[in-house]
């Protein structure tokens, strides 16, 4: 008789792993990557006030990457306003796991220390950074970041035409989703939430 109940838990048991098992299986842990947006992005490696910032770096988190400068009269402070406030409609643990990099294509103006305080008054967790003008050019082509800086000096005051896409890198570090300073801090949250989970 003990036989026979120990073959009915171990028959029980394999039931449920079997179960358990097929369930993860059948839902997937994440949403699909678009297919025009599997081959954008990648690492690099830019300096920020702290030093050398890779997006490997963030490796476990999902990361909002926007492409600008300080003197942008528009598009920049709105993105970053929005990214910031995308991060704060997350949840204390949800919060833990995001992050914003605001990369600078103006490097003769935007200074590392100038771009964090720039990105830290939008949100802490916001980081500046930039490179050499070889640097940024590389990493513009890897994202597909159309832009031009005007050949003038530091101390004029000109205007840098770039594309406004506000990047979405899931954990893993490839891009996932594209937003624009008009979309709603809303929908990037609840995005960002679906790669967390």
């Amino acid at each position: 008789m003990a036989d026979m109940k120990k073959g009915w838990i171990a028959a029980l048991l394999a039931l449920v792993v079997a179960g358990v098992a097929a369930a993860l299986l059948l839902r997937p842990s994440q949403p699909p990557i678009p297919p025009a947006l599997q081959t954008l992005g990648g690492d690099f490696s830019l300096q920020s006030s702290a030093g050398a910032v890779r997006l490997s770096d963030f490796h476990g988190k999902a990361v909002l990457v926007y492409f600008g400068y300080t003197h942008c009269p528009d598009a920049c402070p709105m993105a970053l306003g929005v990214m910031a406030e995308a991060m704060r409609q997350l949840d204390a643990r949800e919060q833990e796991k995001v992050a914003g990099i605001f990369i600078s294509l103006d490097p003769r103006r935007d200074t590392p220390e100038l771009l964090q305080k720039y990105a830290g008054f939008f949100d802490p967790r916001i980081l500046g950074v930039t490179g050499s003008s070889t640097e940024l050019a590389k990493v513009a082509a890897d994202w597909r970041v159309s832009y031009e800086v005007p050949d003038k000096p530091a101390d004029t005051n000109y205007t840098v035409s770039h594309s406004t896409f506000i990047y979405l890198v899931n954990p893993a570090g490839k891009v996932v989703a594209l937003f624009d300073e008009k979309t709603s801090p809303g929908e990037i949250a609840g995005t960002i939430r679906r790669w967390l989970d």
